[in-house]
C-alpha cells in the first residue's frame, strides 16, 4: 500500500531492501564461519587438554599463550563463582521477598 500512494518510494526503498539483505547474508556467512574456527579451535584445545599431560612424553601442541589466557580465565571464574556462593553463606535462604502493601 505504501508503494501505491507514495510513488517516490519506489525509487529508492527497493535496492535499499535488497543491498541491505545480501549484506545481511554476507555477515552471517563470514560470522557463521569465524564460529566454527573457533569451536574447532576451542575443541582441539580440549582433545590436547585431555591426551597429553605437558610431559616431555606428551608435550601440549597448542599455542602457550592460549594455554596461559584459558588458565587465567578459569582462575578468574573460579574466584567469581567462590565469591558469588560466599554471599549467601550467613543467610542460606536469601533475601525473603515481602508482599507489595
Amino acid at each position: 500500500m505504501a508503494f501505491n500512494y507514495h510513488r517516490e518510494f519506489q525509487a529508492w526503498v527497493v535496492p535499499l531492501l535488497l543491498v541491505g539483505f545480501f549484506a545481511y547474508l554476507m555477515s552471517h556467512s563470514f560470522l557463521s564461519v569465524f564460529e566454527v574456527t573457533a569451536d574447532a579451535m576451542f575443541l582441539c584445545f580440549a582433545i590436547d587438554m585431555e591426551t597429553n599431560d605437558g610431559s616431555a612424553e606428551k608435550p601440549y601442541f597448542m599455542d602457550q599463550e592460549l594455554l596461559t589466557f584459558m588458565s587465567q580465565s578459569n582462575k578468574l571464574t573460579e574466584g567469581q563463582n567462590h565469591r558469588s556462593t560466599g554471599a549467601f553463606q550467613d543467610n542460606e535462604d536469601g533475601t525473603e521477598l515481602q508482599p507489595m502493601v
